[in-house]
């Protein structure tokens, strides 16, 4: 198993070897993001071409993709193929084919398969299927990082953009967008771009606090709030706002994902015991609570992993996992879900 941070130096060294398959889960969609970007230049380099993209959801028929797989050896051509797995979960009929996959892998090199998972607990990275990845190909673990190595993230991926930052700028901007790699990295691509052809000076913290605007942090979490309230009309205004200021659909899905998941747990909790102990098992502060209160008098608790599914589906869309509508019809769905929940 490989930490995508060490994947990301191995892919691009001439001695990289093409793996039959690969396994890409975690929690950071900015991983994620990477390694596919990444491995796709890895691979048209090495003349593959891209086929099919399938998502297995639970009505998903194996045979097909078998047969897309077998049909591989017909070209000339070496090819490669994407299967998003949201639940990590293939069941009996998928597990086969996995392992039947591994085992023609050693005498049909030309088919290259790539699966995209969420998070995957203890359980699952025990199960025959991931078993079966890492001993006939490459497993890679896109992990949410620390917060607190987070400022040295930013250190260096502002390099990436031609920034140089120093440690109270890095440290800011770490506290601004709360962990989230994807704000992270979408505000350092609007330095570079606002600084230049200044982007060789060291940037410091004032310069952070000017350039980036708070204005986009408090209307995130005023939509959260607004969502949480029940407030349709003024959730989907703020929504409107965000999109008009270029912040990335992503961020948006991470935030909502982020509030249905911790909704989930804490309707749990409530049905074991005390709200206020609920609270308590959760960390949600006293300020935010009354907020809390309300989706769970509207029953947004109860139809948490309904939305929840929701968004999933529109998340390896907006990754190009599966394929999709335009970015339009993406921003239509999203409101539609920002929407639902707050009605």
């Amino acid at each position: 198993m490989l930490p995508a941070a060490a994947f990301l130096k191995q892919v691009s060294i001439a001695s990289f070897q093409i793996a039959p398959i690969f396994l890409f889960y975690g929690e950071e969609l900015l991983y994620l993001r990477d390694c596919w970007d990444a491995l796709r230049v890895r691979l048209q380099q090495e003349g593959l071409i891209a086929t099919d993209s399938f998502d297995a959801d639970a009505s998903f028929d194996w045979q097909v993709l078998q047969m897309t797989t077998q049909s591989g050896s017909l070209f000339a051509e070496r090819q490669y193929l994407r299967l998003n797995l949201p639940k990590g979960n293939p069941g009996t009929e998928g597990t086969a084919f996995i392992q039947q996959f591994c085992v023609r892998a050693k005498s049909n090199p030309d088919m290259v398969l790539l699966l995209f998972c969420e998070k995957l607990d203890s359980r699952q990275l025990k199960s025959k299927w991931v078993q079966v990845i890492e001993a006939a190909g490459l497993v890679v673990q896109a992990k949410t990082i620390e917060r607190a190595a987070l400022p040295n993230w930013i250190l260096q991926r502002a390099q990436n953009y031609g920034l140089s930052l120093d440690a109270a700028a890095a440290a800011l901007l770490a506290e601004r967008t709360e962990g989230n790699l994807l704000a992270a990295d979408q505000e350092l691509i609007k330095l570079s771009l606002s600084l230049l052809p200044q982007a060789t000076q060291q940037i410091g913290a004032e310069q952070i606090a000017n350039s980036v605007v708070d204005q986009t942090h408090y209307q995130l979490y005023a939509l959260s709030s607004a969502v949480l309230q029940g407030q349709r009309l003024n959730a989907a205004q703020i929504l409107q706002r965000l999109r008009q200021e270029g912040v990335e659909l992503l961020v948006v899905l991470w935030l909502l994902s982020k509030e249905l998941r911790l909704l989930a747990e804490l309707q749990f909790c409530t049905e074991q015991m005390p709200l206020a102990q609920a609270f308590k098992q959760c960390e949600i502060w006293s300020i935010n609570q009354g907020d809390y209160r309300q989706a769970l008098a509207r029953g947004l608790g109860q139809n948490a992993s309904r939305y929840l599914a929701q968004a999933l589906q529109l998340d390896v869309q907006s990754k190009g996992l599966v394929p999709s509508s335009g970015e339009a019809e993406r921003w239509s769905a999203l409101h539609q879900l920002v929407t639902q929940m707050a009605s």
